[in-house]
Parts: C-alpha cells; structure tokens; sequence
C-alpha cells in the first residue's frame, strides 16, 4: 500500500489532489525527466548527485528546474516524515510543463536469497544504439525500459542486460553491471549509458579498498567467463549474480562480499 502523500509544486497533498495539466508535454508525449532514490533512517541518500543529474539531463534538454538542493532535500524530508517513513524508496519527478514532484513510498523487497546465493540476469530481446539521444538520461520516456523489465520479472531474473548495435554490454534495465576478473573490475564505459549514481559510488568504494578498476568496452562472453558478477542501483545497492544467461558463475565472490559491507558503511556514514 502505497502511502496517501505527495508533494507537488511546494505543497504536500494527498494522491488524487496532486494533479498535472492534460497539455503538459510530459502527459502529452512522456517529455520529462525522473530520479529514483532510497532514504535511510528519514535520510535521503546521495540526493545531491541525484539531483545533479538530473539538472544536466534538464540543461541538455532545455527544461528548467525551478527549486535549488536545498529545497528540495526539505521537501523530501517533509514528505518522509508525512508518509512516516523512515527507509523508503523516493521518486523526484520534473515535467516539461514545469512540475515537479516527489513521491516516498516503502522500498521495494529484493529477495533476501538474492544477496546470500546471487541473482540471474539475461539479455534483452533487442539492441540500442548509444548514440541515441535520449540514452543516458533518466527520461519519463520509459516504455522500454518497463516493458523490458516485466519480462525480466515474468524469468525470474534481476534484470535484462541491453547490448549495443555492435553487441557489446551497456546496461541493465534499471542497473549497471560490474565484472571481476583476477581481482579487477570492469564495467561498461559511460558511452550512451546512465552514469548511474549508485555506479560511481561503488566504484569510489572499490577504489578506497585499493581494488583496481577499469571502464570500457565489455562484450557478453567477458560476463560470461567472468570469476564475478554483480549489479547496482540505488535500491539494490550491490547485488551479486550466479548466472548470466546459461552460465553459471560463483556468487557472491570476493570481491563483491567486500563491496557490499562497504556500500553499507557509506551509508552509515
């Protein structure tokens, strides 16, 4: 049950008050962009460097975005509280048309036997092209992307993994992907993906425990004969994966048992 709450244009109203105009462009043709988050303990997390993202997606695309961090770190905070929500998963939302909305509802469950035995990811029935303008932002232009992901769901996979038109892995669904090898991680370069929040986070992490690492080009027999592999996004934080498509891989490894402590640590900090 989702909380009755939301705050929309400076004000907390309840869901059927929090209305946007039928000729927003947002309603119109999906022109807008979103940001998803987790708070811990009434805290929203990293939401500086959500925000920031979302402001150069907004510069790229001519929007503007009407309310500074501050203000907006109020908001979600206020509406934490309204919602009594201590951990939740917060959805900030800009349309073209000039609203802009947050919505705090209780994170979703990952199954716990994800963390402790690895999930399963597969691919995507069809490719991008990176050079794609809309690819590497966080738009309300989202259908493939859900689409996607039901049928990552209906598998019982994590996510689906989409390749590029030269078949090269970019990223998942609403995740990016790391491998390790020899004691090393990879992950797709920043070449038409999301610069995922939670991905530069645990790059730093991993950087801080003196783990080499490295982005670049990664093609699915790289996933494939990998010694580990593991996603993240901001309500996973760090999800190992024992399979990518038939190929079985250890999970969780080294490395991503030591990430994933750490990740915690970050956000007990």
């Amino acid at each position: 049950m989702n909380p009755a709450n939301v705050w929309i244009n400076g004000n907390i109203v309840t869901v059927d008050k929090a209305t946007v105009s039928a000729l927003d462009p947002a309603v119109q043709i999906g022109f807008g962009l979103f940001e998803v988050m987790r708070a811990y303990g009434g805290e929203p997390f990293l939401l500086d460097r959500h925000v920031a993202r979302m402001r150069r997606s907004a510069r790229r695309f001519g929007m503007r975005i009407g309310y500074g961090d501050a203000a907006i770190d109020r908001a979600a905070r206020a509406l934490l509280k309204a919602n009594r929500l201590e951990d939740a998963y917060l959805r900030l939302v800009q349309t073209a048309g000039g609203s802009f909305m947050i919505r705090a509802t209780p994170p979703p469950r990952v199954p716990a036997a994800w963390y402790r035995r690895g999930a399963a990811v597969g691919f995507a029935e069809w490719r991008r092209d990176p050079r794609a303008p809309l690819f590497g932002h966080k738009t309300l232009n989202y259908l493939e992307n859900v689409r996607t992901l039901e049928r990552a769901h209906r598998e019982g996979l994590a996510d689906l993994l989409f390749q590029g038109l030269d078949g090269r892995v970019l990223e998942g669904c609403v995740t990016n992907v790391f491998l390790v090898k020899g004691g090393r991680i990879r992950t797709p370069a920043l070449e038409g993906i999301l610069p995922g929040v939670t991905r530069a986070a645990v790059l730093e992490i991993a950087r801080s425990l003196e783990i080499e690492t490295s982005e670049g080009r990664v093609m699915p027999h790289d996933l494939e004969r990998a010694d580990e592999v593991f996603l993240t996004n901001a309500m996973i934080e760090v999800l190992p994966v024992s399979r990518v498509g038939s190929r079985r891989i250890g999970a969780p490894g080294p490395v991503t048992k030591s990430l994933m402590p750490g990740y915690k640590r970050l956000v007990a900090e």
